[in-house]
Parts: C-alpha cells; structure tokens; sequence
C-alpha cells in the first residue's frame, strides 16, 4: 500500500479529526450549522459555501472534462460536479478521498484518482480545464523539482483549446507583512527566511510570470482574488483595480497581527502597487490561440443571508447580477420590480431583467460620488452643495409622499416624535446613494437598485448618501463643514436614530454567522 501524501499538513494537521468527524456527522446542506457552533478559520476553509468562490464565477463551458489537481476535501469538487462536468479528481490522501466520497456521494460525474507522486502519474484522457488550487505551493512535495516542470506535466493533459485556473498565496501578500503565518508553529515573517526549512514554497508575482514564460509556449492572465483565493469576495483584474482599499479581514485564531493590512493595500494602491501586494492570485493559463474570460470583476456578497446574495461580473461591455445559489431568485425578482416601479416614476436606470439576470452595459463615467469627492478635493465648495440641493429636489420631486403608511421606522421599532417633520417617500428605494448613480453633472443614471421599503425618510436616504462619502474618503470632512450639511437636510437631530434604523435594517440581511465568523 502506498503511504500518503500529507502535502498540506502544515495548514490541516490539528484540524484532521475534526473535520472528518463533521464530514461523516453532517450533510452538505447542513454545513452551515458546523460553523455556527466552529467558527475556526481553518474550519471554515473546508465547510464554508465561500470557499468555492475562486471558481464559483468563472464561465466554464458546458459539459466539459474537468481535471483538479489535489481535490483536498472536496470543497471545490463539490462546486465543480454540481455545475455538470465531467470531473477527475486527483487527491494525494486515501483519508481524504474516503471525505470527499462521503461529502459528495451519489454522484454520477466524478472519478477520484489516488496517487502520492503527481510527477508519476500518466493519464489517458485530455482535459477542457485543470484546476491547481491551493497545490502548487507544494510541487516538491509531489515529486517535481519545481513549480515549472509541475506546469509542464500538466500542459501535456491539457486539450488544444484547455484552459489551466491556478491559485496561489502571493509571498509578499499584505497579510504576511501584517505578520500572517501558514500555521500557528510558524512564527511571523518565515516566509522570507530561506534558512527556515518550510513544506511549502510561494511566489512573487514576477517570480510567477517568470515560471509561466519558461514552462512552455502559453499565455496567462491574472486575477486579484480578496482577500485570498480561500474565502473570496472580490476578484479585480488589471483591467480593474480597486479604487478603495475596502474587503472583509479575516485571521486564524491563534494570529498575532501588528497592523490592518488594508493601510498597507491602501499605500500599495496610491502607487500602483496593488498586484505586488496582494494576498493571492489566481492565474488564468492557455495556449497561444485561445481566449481568456472576459470578465475584469467579481463580487460577491458575502455577508448576507442566502436568499440575498448575489454574483456581481464586469465584463468590459455588459455587467451581471445573478442569484448566488441558482433556486434562490426572489431577490432578483424583487430588483427587477425595483427597475420597473422607478422607471415608471421617471428615473433614469440602465439595468433590466433576463432570464433571472439583472444586465446592463458597462458605462465608464464617473459615479455621483466621485464626482462630488473631486469637487470638494478641488476646493468647489460651493458646487458640492449646489449639486446635494440639485440630486434633494431630483428625488424629492420624482418620489410620491405619504405619511400615513407604516414606514421603515415604525417596521424596525425606531421611536420617532410624532411631530417630527420628516419628508417619508411612498417608494423607498434605500439605495438611491451616490455610490449608486452615474453622473457627470449632467444626467443622472441609476443602477445597483436592489432594495425597497414603504415610506423611507427622504432625511435617511440623505443622510447615508452624505455618511458614505465621508466615509469612503478620508480628509474629505475638512473641505466642509459636515454639521451644517446635516442641519440644512433636517438630518443632524436624527442621526442617533438614522444610526439605529440602518443597524436594524442591515441586520435583517446580513448572515449572523458569517458576521460572527469576520467578527471573531
């Protein structure tokens, strides 16, 4: 019998038995209920719906053959059987593949392969993609000299139009300047000590490019997964970097972390160094005559419960919204009643519904909140606040008033004086925000629409709409006095109330234990 390959117990070892107990205790569907009683990051590496978001976005093709290269788990299996692939999974552990028959059992569209050396390991079949996710850090350890002759093994299974999706922790990652480790034996900054004997190696980013332009006669294009490839939320691309340094932080238990990484990240991107520094990468890989995805973003939303969440892609001349779990629709449904009832009210919004996707073109013009963030960085005080007048009488006018309905403040218990002058729109759409609207001083173009409530505060839509901006962009409360803002918009006196109202409505969308898990 052979001995296993323990490639990756530098992260997984204390957390072995454990996990095989909850993957004999627990059905997948019920995954959610280990992590609200094991919110350990490790855990939630291996349970969490999250992990799979690395390849969740990409458009495979259909029904092709899938190879994945160390299946670990099977969190990824899972993601890939379910899209209808014919899939091979190789995995280095017989312990492992006895989880992964257990966590994806009944299936007719996988075949596990066990092996302990990659390098000996012929294959009959050639494959439309390969996944290396999570495994090319241990190339040593699966009998390659390098990470480059372990690419070259796997171009020779690769079909003529193939692709190759790799994933990899970036060594000069924010997060291990922050003084991350890959396990709790390692102490901080180990990952630039060559004298410290390691079971895994990492890369640069050129380091990388270099590897790729010496394995063979491909091509590649990356993507910035955030805050890794491991429990993704946002992916950029070259074509699209960040313009806030903004993404959900997240630790081992047992860490010592000297600063928040994003103040580096936020450095790193004032010069241009974003693709240096961030935490992981995820390598698109082809030969020379085939194209590459054309989506430059992805966002996931994360943090809400699952009948909310949604995909977001950018592509350079279309952007899409979908339902994260495909059964789960209402909210695109409710988003595409949102698009109608406002263009009946006269709104400018450049989404529509099709097919269960929310589309609309890519537009390339600056939001209403940069647009007021450059006015106020170039001292045009005065045209800031007459363009907050101008967007207050735009909504005010095109929005019919009604105090008599139960509004959102009577919905979520805010105890409001009864005499209290507030203007309370008939249709709330709590998104009018200038994060949400395209503008150029000119026309106003919406889109990102997804809520609705009856009799939402003209004052409240307001004041998250002025909050935001300040918050998105520090300094920027110097250039005005923000009070007085507050007073013109009858907001100042509400603002304990306007906090206490948005706490409760972002409580009742948000997921408590993935909020708990970011938390912790």
């Amino acid at each position: 019998m052979e001995k296993e390959n323990d490639y990756n117990k530098d992260i997984y070892e204390e957390y072995e038995e454990d996990i095989k107990k909850y993957i004999n205790e627990y059905s997948q569907e019920n995954y959610s209920d280990i992590l609200e009683k094991d919110k350990r990051t490790n855990i939630a590496m291996i349970f969490s719906e999250m992990r799979a978001n690395i390849i969740k976005w990409y458009p495979f093709d259909s029904n092709k053959k899938i190879l994945e290269i160390g299946a670990n788990y099977g969190e990824i299996t899972q993601e890939l059987i379910k899209q209808n692939h014919d899939v091979t999974s190789i995995e280095f552990s017989e312990e492992k593949i006895r989880c992964i028959k257990k966590r994806v059992k009944d299936v007719e569209n996988l075949k596990l392969i066990f092996c302990t050396s990659l390098k000996e390991l012929e294959l009959k079949d050639k494959y439309d993609y390969i996944t290396i996710i999570g495994i090319s850090e241990y190339a040593e350890k699966l009998g390659f000299k390098n990470l480059e002759e372990m690419l070259r093994w796997s171009y020779k299974y690769l079909a003529t139009d193939g692709k190759i999706l790799l994933a990899i922790d970036n060594k000069f990652g924010a997060k291990y300047f922050a003084g991350s480790t890959r396990n709790k034996n390692e102490n901080p900054f180990a990952i630039f000590k060559p004298y410290i004997q390691k079971d895994y190696k990492l890369y640069g980013k050129s380091e990388l490019e270099n590897i790729l332009n010496n394995s063979g006669d491909i091509k590649y294009k990356f993507y910035y997964p955030v805050p890794n490839y491991n429990l993704t939320h946002l992916i950029y691309t070259d074509e699209y970097l960040p313009k806030h340094s903004r993404y959900n932080i997240y630790y081992r238990e047992d860490e010592e972390i000297l600063f928040n990484e994003l103040s580096l990240i936020k450095e790193a991107q004032k010069n241009n160094k974003f693709d240096f520094f961030t935490n992981s990468y995820l390598i698109e890989i082809a030969k020379e005559d085939t194209k590459f995805s054309d989506i430059i973003y992805v966002n996931y939303s994360n943090m809400r419960k699952k009948e909310y969440k949604i995909i977001t892609k950018i592509s350079p001349q279309i952007v899409t919204k979908q339902a994260y779990i495909d059964e789960e629709n209402s909210h695109i449904r409710q988003i595409k009643q949102n698009i109608i009832r406002l263009k009946e009210l006269g709104f400018n919004i450049c989404e529509e519904e099709q097919n269960n996707i929310i589309i609309s073109p890519y537009i390339a013009k600056p939001t209403m909140d940069e647009y007021l963030k450059n006015l106020l960085e170039q001292d045009k005080i005065n045209e800031f606040k007459q363009e907050l007048d101008k967007w207050y009488n735009y909504i005010n006018n095109k929005i019919e008033k009604n105090d008599g309905i139960q509004n959102i403040l009577k919905k979520y218990s805010i105890d409001v004086p009864e005499e209290a002058k507030l203007i309370i729109l008939k249709d709330g759409f709590v998104d009018l925000t200038f994060t949400n609207v395209f503008y150029n001083g000119n026309e106003y173009v919406l889109f990102d629409q997804e809520w609705y409530e009856e009799g939402v505060p003209l004052e409240f839509i307001m004041y998250r709409s002025i909050k935001q901006l300040f918050f998105q962009h520090s300094g920027l409360e110097n250039k005005v006095n923000l009070n007085e803002i507050y007073q013109k918009y009858n907001i100042e006196r509400f603002i304990p109330k306007f906090d206490e109202l948005e706490e409760k409505w972002q409580q009742s969308m948000i997921d408590k234990n993935i909020m708990e898990f970011y938390s912790e």
